[in-house]
């Protein structure tokens, strides 16, 4: 994804920028949104909606906190938080009321020593740092209760050779060995450094580093099952030309060792050359990162035994351009075990965060109260999700945000020419009635009779004319479900003119539900 780094650093100016000024208006909000945080009706002023049945409470806000990257619990039962400048924050519970207000910071990294801190994890009684080109541990060696000793295990991995791609999140599995993600050092070039688009692994002291798994873009963050299932979501790329003329989807795999998951030559469902596909398709450029594995029975049956996955938020500036605001948003997949060992499952929304107020996930845990702690960027805010069971009127519901802008008239020559590209097409690019079938019948892709009825719910913020002409223009971006990525002609963008696109955008817009 562009970068969704990038977008960070210049929300942290523009943040400066207010300081200088002199203006209170971020933290204002902030502290509005504290206000009433108790009761599960008090969730619409969190900035979130929640499923029936759920509530939700800010756990804490630590003071210094911002650009938040990581948060997971440690063997003392305390939840750490990581901020990309290299900050590490403890964060306890000590009166057992379901906030943490016992905030510490262990390490200020006053010297600047990490940069790009975005990977946390535990092992016996060291923690572990994942930060731009290494990993390291890090102790406190006076036994002031202060992170002080910096230790490198591994170095000089691939890093920022494209923009925000580096070494990412860190897991242990369960063979004690690490496991790191590594972004691409391009956006869909092929490789040219050994040990980057890949997950690697190595011992704890990093020995014996090697690649366990290839062919992701920007694989995040990883989570194991209680199984000792590796899961990960990648990010698809953002930067179109005549190699790259769509934005494919990003994806949830179940990482295998010695996989091949087809980057830079294939993504999603669309594998080719006998790479692996991925359990599911996100929607494109929703920004995936924090990724957690639920197994406690805290949640009901349909929530858990799956992967829980944070998606920031549309970053890349060629998605912002057309339009698109995919993401913000914490979502499910349920997963289930295949005869041949894989897993299928397909994702659901789970919480939807306020974009008006730039809420953005960016990662997600399991406390052992079962509860799903999940961290939002913009305010530096842990929320804690808990199940009640109870549904009440004043409970929100999930709502499709509706764009109410009516649907043009169209010129019947205009509508003529669009018919004729969509029945017979053109020189070097097929008419699309080859996969959308007339009459209302249902072909390799969905009809699209009555699509004007329908097309201004699809996608939050999208008329029907752009919902149809994005889905022209990046075939995978929005995939009916029932029906598979990439089947659709990929390279209408380069065969049709601005002109025609339109056309065949109004004749589509015509076609009347049987």
């Amino acid at each position: 994804m562009k970068s969704r780094w990038g977008i960070i650093f210049m929300l942290l100016g523009a943040v400066a920028g207010l300081v200088i000024l002199g203006l209170a208006g971020i933290g204002a909000v902030s502290l509005l949104r504290r206000a009433n945080v108790t009761a599960p009706q008090a969730a619409p002023r969190l900035g979130i909606v929640l499923p029936p049945g759920f509530a939700a409470d800010v756990y804490a806000e630590p003071d210094g906190a911002e650009l938040p990257s990581v948060v997971t619990f440690g063997p003392d039962g305390a939840l750490y938080l990581l901020t990309v400048p290299g900050k590490i924050f403890r964060i306890e519970d000590k009166d057992s009321n379901q906030t943490g207000e016992a905030v510490t910071l262990l390490y200020d990294n006053a010297d600047g020593t990490l940069v790009q801190a975005v990977g946390l994890a535990f092992y016996e009684d060291k923690i572990y740092i994942s930060d731009s080109g290494r990993i390291s541990t890090l102790e406190d060696s006076d036994g002031d209760g202060k992170l002080d000793k910096l230790t490198p295990i591994v170095e000089g991995l691939p890093s920022l050779q494209f923009p925000d791609h580096s070494n990412n999140g860190i897991v242990f599995g369960p063979d004690g060995k690490l496991y790191v993600g590594v972004g691409a050092t391009s956006d869909h070039s092929p490789p040219k450094d050994p040990l980057e688009a890949s997950v690697l692994r190595m011992n704890p002291d990093g020995s014996e580093l090697e690649v366990f798994a290839t062919g992701f873009r920007n694989p995040y963050d990883l989570a194991f099952s209680p199984d000792g299932a590796l899961f990960t979501a990648d990010n698809n790329p953002s930067e179109m030309d005549a190699t790259m003329r769509y934005l494919p989807p990003e994806e949830l795999i179940f990482v295998q060792q010695g996989k091949d998951y087809g980057f830079p030559r294939s993504y999603g469902n669309a594998v080719v050359d006998g790479s692996t596909p991925p359990i599911t398709e996100f929607f494109a450029s929703v920004g995936s990162s924090g990724v957690t594995y639920y197994a406690s029975d805290a949640f009901p049956p349909e929530w858990r035994n799956g992967v829980y996955v944070a998606q920031w938020g549309t970053g890349a500036n060629v998605a912002l351009d057309r339009g698109l605001t995919n993401g913000q948003s914490v979502v499910f997949t349920p997963l289930e075990r295949t005869e041949d060992g894989n897993y299928r499952g397909d994702w659901k929304p789970f919480v939807v965060f306020d974009t008006d107020e730039g809420l953005r996930p960016v990662d997600v845990t399991v406390g052992a109260d079962g509860a799903l702690y999940m961290l939002e960027f913009t305010f530096s805010t842990i929320y804690r999700v808990h199940y009640t069971g109870e549904v009440t009127g004043s409970t929100p519901t999930p709502v499709v945000q509706i764009n109410t802008e009516p649907i043009p008239e169209f010129a019947q020559t205009v509508i003529d020419q669009g018919a004729a590209l969509f029945q017979q097409g053109v020189e070097g690019a097929p008419p699309c009635m080859t996969c959308h079938l007339d009459g209302g019948r249902i072909g390799l892709g969905p009809t699209l009779a009555g699509l004007r009825d329908v097309a201004t719910a699809r996608i939050p913020g999208l008329s029907a004319v752009e919902y149809v002409r994005q889905s022209i223009l990046n075939p995978n971006a929005y995939i009916v479900p029932g029906f598979n990525a990439g089947y659709m002609f990929q390279s209408y963008s380069q065969s049709l003119s601005a002109e025609q696109i339109d056309s065949l955008i109004a004749y589509i817009l015509t076609l009347e539900a049987e």
